[in-house]
């Protein structure tokens, strides 16, 4: 079973429906600005917390950090509800694990950069043969996306690289117009 978080917000029925009571897992798909990726060498569980607050997006006081399998490559922390964790503890036990659209691998490799705009974030990632930036901005809109991106390409030579998007069709003819090698996964 699959439940998505929302930042600000969760929706999830208090008791699991019948076909998913005996899942083995419930995965959690957490969208936040709020969300990191750690590498799984110097990933330590108790320092969660510490991880977000580093990086400047440390938990507020209604807020705690969950974390995706520590047994992967790259981890993503991530601040919840701490009301929301306590509700989905009761309904799904030790089955909930987290996870990040951060995490997800796009299918180039070289340079390239990947993203997804989806409920007012922007999830991207960078490759220049290896990852060399992966964050979540709020942005609200495609002129937020398109701003965005034009700050990075000072850094990133992004009108070079191709750029992967996942999602949306509507957002891949903006992109166009600015980047000259757009893909949809």
């Amino acid at each position: 079973m699959s439940i998505r978080l929302r930042s600000g917000g969760h929706s999830f029925p208090k008791e699991l429906p019948a076909e998913y009571a005996a899942a083995d897992r419930v995965v959690c798909s957490v969208l936040t600005h709020k969300t990191l990726l750690v590498p799984a060498e110097v990933f330590e569980r108790e320092s969660a917390p510490n991880y977000l607050a580093l990086a400047g997006l440390g938990c507020a006081e209604t807020e705690c950090a969950v974390y995706s399998d520590p047994q992967r490559q790259q981890i993503a922390v991530m601040a919840v509800d701490k009301e929301c964790r306590r509700q989905l503890a009761e309904t799904a036990g030790d089955r909930v694990t987290f996870t990040s659209p951060l995490l997800f691998q796009p299918k180039f490799a070289g340079q390239g950069a990947w993203l997804i705009h989806t409920d007012g974030l922007l999830y991207i990632k960078i490759y220049d043969n290896v990852l060399r930036l992966a964050e979540v901005v709020r942005a609200q809109g495609t002129a937020d996306v398109l701003y965005y991106l034009g700050r990075l390409d000072r850094t990133f030579p992004l009108k070079t690289y191709p750029l992967c998007l996942s999602g949306s069709d509507t957002l891949a003819r903006q992109l166009r117009k600015y980047f000259r090698d757009v893909r949809c996964e």
